[in-house]
């Protein structure tokens, strides 16, 4: 539609809605004025019969002998002249004649029976039940004009005499709905032909007001129009107001589009920046406008994806990541709903093909001034490449861990050595001297080469391959059943073991005898620390994908030159310690796919916290672990 034409019809809907509103306000002060009029009419209508009524039945009992002595007398007496009277009822029909609204007048006494009326046939019969005008008054706006449209409802203006507080008559004026429609009819008819003019004038004006209002667009379309054909703007010019208008358009036109081709070519350099960036990359990368449809894509996309990159351009989510397909359906509802995705493991890549398992991740683009959806970002990498590179992270810690395994042990195997050389020596040269000391040479030779093979043996323990039994368990149950074998220690050593337990399962995965005597390893050093007591937490909490347990003491803490060295093996600071403990707990913890560290101030304690992967699923359990602290007795 045309901007003349948009102008037109504003100006039309605008005149009609100013018409249709002024109309319906003057409809309904004339409503509101008529019924004032009617109610009013009615009013003095059975103030004028009042009157009359009063006057009646006073020269009429003036003349009743004996006159009335009690105030039923007097009702029986007023009733029976009211209804005896028979120029009352002509009275009434006249007073009915000057009002145009009333349609009937009636006298009742306290009973509601008709004593008269301006229909004689209503004598002595029950008076209609009618609402009051009052009570009219009292509805809603729309429902005071449904019943005055189109039903036409009667309803009465009641007046009530009475003596001593005790009605005696009622002078009811009925008026009928059916007459203020008609008068109000006759009212809306003229409204109606005065408003239809308004609009056929509003019609009128609005042709002219938008000729004129748009002459200036008209000549400036023009002048567009010759200067995309080319043509000087002195051979456009008509007048010098003319020339100054189409010059200073045709300037600000030049200027923008200076500007534009300026930010263009701006726009594409950082395209191709942008692209030859994302050729870089190994992720795939996919870029969806707020239509998603895909505006840009990395060349990996193609190797996971299975598409040519050229041709998945302008391609809408659902075309390239099917809903039959588990990637698919994770990528849909994440752009649907506009959820973030974090890391999906997906085994398909794309419908009708099995590819390479990817990790997903959709992130939603919004707007810096409004929060609208601006696009999505998906970022697919190949998970199995993921994998491989954590297995050997995993096979460097362990390598690592072993180093210091061996490192320790060479340390060990050169000590007996130096000292079986040195007692050879002794030995041959004793041997020459003293026959008789040759045994005690040879029992200390002895002792070496066992304390030799110690060393060996636990050194082959360490490196001799383990028979994991790998199954889900709650770390939480676990935590539990070292708390109740340490209870016995605790005790002894008036040492409180507490624990702070996670309200859900803690699942992870691991081999549950392993990971028990890793814990109770740190445990009991915690424990064996705190000589004078105190307190031991266990806890276990949830951070992002990992379950954490912390083992806090309050004991001296780890002296800082020591803290590099304490998962060596044969390191203690005990006496009588045997330093493998905290050695076996780090290879037990490596071979779970866990991690250990710890953290020690001296005089504040020291804690150590198990890292372990949370399983991605929870197993449900059939107890549930409770918080709580085991006081020994």
């Amino acid at each position: 539609m045309s901007l003349k034409n948009r102008l037109r019809l504003s100006i039309v809907a605008l005149v009609a809605l100013v018409v249709i509103v002024l109309s319906a306000l003057h409809l309904r002060n004339l409503a509101e004025r008529e019924f004032e009029d009617m109610k009013a009419g009615a009013e003095n209508a059975t103030r004028q019969v009042q009157s009359v009524v009063i006057q009646r039945v006073t020269e009429q009992t003036a003349q009743v002998s004996p006159p009335p002595q009690t105030v039923v007398d007097s009702i029986y007496v007023w009733s029976h002249v009211i209804a005896e009277d028979s120029e009352l009822p002509k009275v009434l029909q006249q007073v009915m004649a000057s009002t145009k609204f009333i349609i009937e007048i009636l006298i009742t006494n306290e009973g509601g029976t008709v004593l008269a009326a301006t229909n004689p046939l209503r004598k002595n019969q029950p008076a209609p039940e009618l609402r009051t005008l009052e009570d009219w008054s009292r509805f809603p706006l729309w429902l005071r004009s449904l019943s005055l449209f189109l039903f036409g409802q009667e309803y009465q203006v009641p007046l009530t005499l009475g003596v001593g507080g005790r009605p005696v008559f009622t002078i009811r004026a009925v008026v009928s709905f059916v007459l203020l429609r008609q008068e109000l009819e006759q009212q809306f008819a003229h409204l109606l032909a005065v408003s239809l003019f308004a609009l056929v004038l509003a019609v009128l004006l609005a042709m002219f007001v938008s000729n004129l209002a748009l002459r200036p667009l008209a000549r400036i379309s023009q002048a567009l129009d010759r200067i995309s054909r080319g043509e000087s703007q002195q051979e456009a010019a008509q007048d010098g107001r003319e020339e100054k208008e189409v010059a200073a358009v045709q300037s600000k036109l030049h200027l923008l589009g200076e500007r534009f081709r300026d930010a263009q070519a701006g726009v594409s350099q950082l395209r191709e920046n942008v692209e030859q960036l994302l050729q870089k990359l190994e992720e795939a990368v996919l870029l969806f406008d707020r239509n998603n449809r895909l505006v840009m894509a990395s060349g990996a996309a193609e190797r996971i994806l299975g598409r040519d990159r050229v041709l998945m351009m302008g391609r809408l989510v659902e075309e390239l990541f099917p809903a039959e397909t588990p990637l698919g359906a994770a990528v849909q509802s994440a752009v649907q709903l506009r959820q973030p995705l974090r890391n999906f493991l997906a085994g398909d890549s794309h419908s009708g093909s099995s590819g390479p398992r990817v990790l997903v991740n959709v992130e939603i683009l919004g707007g810096y001034s409004s929060r609208e959806q601006q696009g999505a970002l998906i970022t697919l990498r190949d998970a199995e490449s993921r994998r491989q590179l954590q297995s050997r992270l995993d096979v460097s810690g362990r390598i690592a861990a072993i180093g210091r395994l061996t490192g320790g042990v060479a340390h060990e195997i050169k000590n007996p050595l130096n000292a079986i050389t040195l007692h050879l020596e002794n030995l041959k040269s004793r041997l020459r001297q003293e026959q008789e000391m040759v045994p005690e040479e040879i029992e200390i030779i002895g002792r070496e080469i066992a304390r030799l093979d110690r060393v060996v043996k636990t050194f082959l323990d360490f490196t001799r391959p383990l028979d994991l039994k790998v199954s889900p368990l709650d770390l939480n149950q676990l935590v539990e059943e070292v708390a109740l074998l340490l209870a016995g220690l605790a005790r002894h050593g008036n040492v409180r073991v507490e624990r702070d337990l996670t309200a859900d399962p803690a699942m992870i995965q691991g081999d549950r005898d392993l990971l028990k005597q890793a814990i109770l390893n740190v445990a009991v050093n915690g424990i064996e620390a705190m000589s004078n007591g105190g307190s031991l937490l266990l806890r276990t909490e949830q951070e992002g994908e990992e379950i954490v347990l912390s083992v806090k003491d309050q004991g001296p803490g780890i002296p800082p030159e020591l803290q590099t060295k304490i998962f060596n093996l044969y390191f203690t600071t005990k006496p009588g310690g045997s330093g493998i403990g905290l050695a076996m707990t780090f290879r037990a913890v490596q071979v779970n796919n866990a991690t250990i560290d710890f953290a020690s101030e001296p005089g504040e304690g020291t804690t150590f916290r198990f890292r372990f992967p949370a399983l991605a699923e929870p197993v449900s359990t059939a107890s549930r672990p409770l918080n709580g602290t085991v006081v020994p007795s």
